[in-house]
């Protein structure tokens, strides 16, 4: 049998390996990730210790103009759901969620999700810590330019502009009743349910804890969209047909608005949806600033700017400016420019496959010259030309003849 010394000493080396372990392991339980690489994770099968914390992170990216619509996730790859997340933005943040949950007084009804795809800041140090027994293994992935913040900074744009127009259209009103009535058909129901309780303070806190309770449910229904249309598609349809014709049904019956305060109302809310869609269309909140500004700057000065082109239409029709006359060689030389052009364009159709080349020569009396006319010969014969100069010279000397006349005085 062994001695009891030779016992102690077994039993002080078993110590000394497993802090020094436990110290290895703390050094080298954070990664920092590089884009579109590739971390597996796989236990030790053999330890009686429970799985420790793997802090991954993401050292951020500059915040240039040209990411504007940079995002960054983490994909999260495993064939179970035996983990825990702790999200944060550094390590010593992430150790702290961590402990905190280890806690025995620790208890969160809605604790954080297990999400596979994890949405990091961009241009900010974010981390994730992962707590797990099995293998799985982690990429970090990174978008330069996201087709959905685009859509988002040009739906909120279009939506923002258009918000007059949305407010006083009937169809817009029955389509967001619709979509309100089915995204909020339970808190509706628990509105109507607090009318039926006689004592106020217990409605007070029916209230509460209902739409609390119908919020948290919302942001889970949100998460596991996807999962839900796949697998329960067909309760999904007949509760959007259901609730649907019912909501059309109250807001045929309510009608649209017609106040004119309504619809103003009704115009500023699209216009703050818009706006925070714009906003956070970016993780730059200073270039989100910047798309809200230029948006409302546009927005309010385009009013002024359509008063200000109608008072100078309306100064043109009252005080026209005076036209120019051309001279008489100005408006030989434009005639003999436009001719020109005009006998160009009528080569071009004549040559082209519309001409019905045939009919038209079966209506003229000299085929051969509206041939050599396509051909590039001049549209007008030596003695037509002639006669043109010899008719306008007479026409100048009968012109400069009255001239004389009237510049005589009379005797």
């Amino acid at each position: 049998m062994l001695s009891t010394r030779s016992v102690l000493c077994l039993l002080v080396i078993g110590l000394w390996s497993s802090v020094a372990t436990g110290q290895e392991t703390k050094k080298n339980k954070v990664n920092f990730l590089q884009p579109d690489r590739t971390v597996r994770y796989t236990p030790d099968e053999w330890s009686i210790y429970r799985p420790g914390l793997v802090v991954y992170c993401h050292h951020g990216q500059e915040e240039t103009p040209l990411n504007a619509f940079l995002t960054v996730a983490l994909k999260l790859d495993c064939d179970h759901e035996d983990f825990n997340q702790y999200p944060g933005n550094s390590p010593a943040e992430v150790e702290k969620h961590w402990q905190d949950d280890q806690s025995l007084f620790s208890f969160n009804l809605f604790a954080s999700k297990k999400r596979r795809l994890v949405e990091l800041d961009p241009f900010n140090q974010s981390c994730l810590g992962i707590v797990s027994s099995g293998d799985y293994e982690v990429t970090l992935l990174l978008n330069r330019f996201d087709v959905w913040r685009v859509g988002m900074l040009l739906f909120g744009a279009l939506i923002f502009f258009t918000a007059h127009a949305l407010s006083q259209n009937s169809l817009f009103y029955y389509f967001g009743g619709i979509v309100l009535g089915v995204a909020s058909s339970a808190l509706i129901i628990v509105y109507f349910f607090s009318k039926l309780l006689p004592y106020r303070p217990l409605m007070y806190g029916v209230m509460l804890g209902g739409w609390t309770l119908g919020i948290c449910g919302l942001q889970m229904l949100y998460e596991n969209m996807r999962v839900i249309f796949v697998v329960y598609r067909h309760y999904v349809f007949w509760y959007m047909l259901v609730v649907g014709s019912i909501t059309f049904l109250i807001c045929y019956r309510m009608g649209p608005p017609r106040n004119p305060r309504s619809k103003q109302v009704i115009q500023w809310a699209l216009q703050l949806m818009a706006l925070a869609l714009m906003f956070f269309s970016t993780y730059q909140r200073t270039l989100g600033a910047c798309f809200v500004t230029v948006a409302t700057t546009g927005y309010f000065l385009a009013v002024p700017i359509a008063v200000g082109r109608w008072l100078l239409n309306r100064y043109y029709r009252l005080f026209p400016a005076k036209r120019r006359l051309l001279t008489l060689e100005e408006f030989e030389q434009q005639g003999i420019v436009e001719t020109a052009k005009a006998l160009d364009q009528l080569r071009e159709y004549c040559r082209s496959p519309d001409c019905k080349q045939w009919k038209t020569i079966l209506k003229l009396q000299e085929p051969v010259r509206f041939a050599s006319f396509i051909e590039g010969s001049n549209h007008l014969l030596d003695e037509e030309i002639s006669e043109y100069e010899a008719r306008s010279s007479c026409d100048d000397v009968s012109i400069s003849e009255d001239e004389l006349d009237e510049s005589v005085p009379s005797t």
